[in-house]
């Protein structure tokens, strides 16, 4: 696991906590972007052996930011805090051992780095040495001991760990099976962003699982999940839109047209969004009308275009009757008649 994106957030947060005025306003131009004037601030400290600005300087060499990255710098600024007992600076340098970057990969050092991080109950550094006893890396494997881990860095609001912690709970790993916790610790994930814990939240709305079916939610979270790319979002979404859920179809015609989770195939997109238009859904209704219009996945035909739209604009659709103003400018009088007519 790689969570040097988490580390800059926590270490300027950190800093903050424990340090002056300086670093205040460094964290300050980190937050609008301004990594020259953050770096003109740290450098300085960090050189003269402020542990905190050490910790920032070298993620800012991990990340590229106001730096070209550069992960042999990086590992020497964390190595600096590290040996003052800075945690997140234990915890990336024990990351840089686990991934080997900025130094041969070593296990044994990365277990040794994270397990001083982790000790200072430093959330990163307990997810990364959980993931070693969870694969084996230079530590005899124990699913028991990576979900202790896990939780520890769960509690503290870690959305990774809060994942992993229900992988374990959905599995049985480590720990004894329990659909409902696994559901648990899959929210707080997901409310956090985490687009795999938005698909297994999607899922378990679908299945059933943990949680009483709900299509309304399960829809709300595989979409979430789609849209970040994830498979299973859309695979849940097709489990609905097989059961004729219009709005399942509906948002399985997105994932097509835009390629959420993916390929994109227009034709695919027209055939879901049909499935939930006949239904009387105006979103579908307007997205099989703005198909039309536009010749994607299906003939071009702005009479059917007008159709569609006239369907949902009746239904209130804000978007629809504005699409419906503009398509009625490239119809005749007769052509409109007619399209209104096959929308009757």
């Amino acid at each position: 696991m790689k969570f040097w994106a988490a580390s800059l957030l926590l270490v300027t947060g950190l800093a903050i906590a424990q340090s002056s005025h300086p670093l205040q306003d460094a964290q300050a131009a980190i937050g609008r972007k301004d990594y020259a004037a953050a770096l003109r601030i740290i450098q300085p400290l960090a050189q003269r052996g402020d542990a905190a600005a050490q910790t920032i300087l070298g993620s800012m060499y991990a990340f590229g930011y106001g730096v070209s990255r550069n992960y042999t710098e990086a590992v020497n600024w964390f190595r600096k805090a590290a040996e003052q007992g800075q945690p997140a600076a234990q915890g990336n340098l024990g990351l840089a051992y686990l991934n080997g970057q900025g130094v041969k990969q070593n296990y044994t050092e990365a277990a040794n780095w994270l397990r001083k991080a982790a000790d200072q109950n430093d959330p990163q550094a307990q997810a990364n040495l959980a993931s070693m006893y969870a694969r084996g890396e230079s530590v005899k494997k124990d699913p028991a001991q990576a979900v202790a881990l896990y939780r520890k860095a769960a509690d503290q609001g870690f959305a990774v760990a809060q994942y992993s912690v229900g992988i374990a709970y959905a599995n049985g790993v480590g720990v004894t099976k329990n659909d409902p916790e696994a559901i648990t610790w899959f929210r707080k994930a997901a409310d956090q962003g985490v687009p795999e814990a938005q698909a297994a939240l999607g899922m378990a709305y679908t299945i059933g699982m943990g949680v009483a079916k709900n299509p309304a939610e399960a829809v709300k979270w595989s979409t979430k999940a789609a849209q970040q790319g994830i498979s299973q979002g859309q695979e849940s979404l097709r489990a609905l839109a097989q059961e004729g859920y219009a709005p399942a179809q509906n948002v399985l015609g997105m994932t097509y047209e835009k390629g959420w989770g993916s390929l994109k195939i227009d034709a695919e997109a027209v055939n879901w969004y049909r499935r939930a238009a006949e239904q009387k859904l105006a979103p579908a209704q307007l997205n099989l009308g703005r198909m039309y219009a536009a010749g994607k996945g299906t003939r071009q035909s702005d009479v059917e275009a007008y159709k569609w739209f006239a369907l949902a604009a009746a239904q209130g659709n804000l978007d629809a009757r504005r699409q419906l103003a503009e398509v009625a400018k490239k119809l005749t009088a007769e052509q409109i008649t007619d399209a209104k007519q096959s929308a009757h």
